[in-house]
């Protein structure tokens, strides 16, 4: 008799954990808005949303989807759909301020309020060795791709040829192209990007398919000075040696935060519970992803100085001492 209560009261107890951490039936169900195939950033937040809904006390659920980038989420944002009325996106935190102030590629402030920092998001660029480009002034008249429509990389890219007043042939490829254009030499040089020290995986691919053959530059540094200094979250950041595949020497150039955000219609209690769910709980993330451990509480509000915080996550952050 003993045993047998004995499992009873383990399954019980089994259950409730099970019913303690799933959404209900009146859960929030919110979509989480990402970026371009092969940046890994889905995977990133399909990880974050588990976390979200498992301790979120059954309140909220959250699940990701696979978008154009950080702008395009922004723009995702302001539309009103009765079927998936709550919405939250990762963006870096130059897409965030360009649409809290209406700054191109918008036309007029957007309805946009920050909720965290997330994790830090590199930019570089590379070329074959025998490309006869070694610098960012070399880009001149050549054919460059600059990124994507839809995510910021583009628009910051074209920010650094401004600034330095080079004016290369520039390209829009979204990750997967760029990176076969790269590999097929159909273009001169491409970006090429890392989370957290770490290139996204269509990158990571490239580099270990041209081992050796690449070379990896970034802006000159009066360029990423003045991109440091306009921008909202950008910093003068260095790619460590042995970081890229086949690639073991430093490379200076460009980072940003990825941040998560939301719009107004959020209420306060509900970007609240996403805030708390996810910082109190970041650990959880690796478990899923092994960039989660760059997202942590400590750098929550990292590179968000000049964001406007939706009121529900500033109070999570007050109440953490971070604000």
């Amino acid at each position: 008799m003993r045993k047998s209560t004995l499992r009873l009261i383990t399954l019980a107890a089994a259950l409730a954990l099970v019913i303690g951490t799933a959404p209900t039936a009146h859960a929030a169900k919110i979509l989480l808005g990402t970026s371009q195939p092969g940046g890994a950033t889905f995977e990133i937040g399909t990880a974050m949303g588990k976390v979200i809904t498992d301790n979120s006390g059954g309140k909220i659920s959250v699940a990701a989807s696979i978008t154009g980038g950080s702008t395009a989420n922004v723009r995702t944002l302001q539309k009103k759909d009765k079927n998936q009325a709550l919405r939250i996106g990762m963006a870096t935190a130059p897409a965030v301020s360009w649409g809290q102030v209406g700054r191109k590629p918008f036309k007029k402030p957007q309805d946009v309020l920050a909720l965290g920092a997330l994790y830090p998001l590199t930019t570089v660029y590379t070329t074959f060795k025998t490309s006869g480009i070694k610098k960012w002034s070399d880009l001149t008249g050549k054919r460059f791709v600059v990124g994507g429509r839809g995510g910021s990389i583009y628009i910051v890219t074209q920010l650094a040829l401004k600034h330095s007043g080079v004016n290369a042939k520039k390209e829009f490829f979204n990750n997967p192209q760029n990176a076969a254009a790269i590999r097929d030499e159909r273009v001169d040089a491409g970006f090429f990007f890392l989370n957290a020290n770490v290139p996204a995986p269509v990158y990571m691919e490239l580099a270990r398919t041209l081992s050796g053959k690449l070379h990896f530059f970034g802006p000159d540094e009066a360029t990423i000075k003045k991109l440091a200094e306009n921008e909202a979250g950008i910093v003068r950041d260095v790619v460590a040696a042995g970081s890229i595949p086949g690639y073991n020497k430093d490379v200076a150039s460009r980072g940003q935060m990825w941040t998560l955000m939301t719009n107004s219609k959020m209420s306060n209690a509900n970007a609240y519970g996403i805030v708390k769910a996810l910082y109190d709980n970041h650990k959880q993330i690796t478990k899923y992803h092994p960039t989660g451990k760059y997202v942590t509480k400590k750098t929550g509000l990292r590179g968000m100085k000049k964001l406007k915080i939706h009121p529900g996550a500033a109070r999570y952050w007050k109440e953490s001492g971070m604000m």
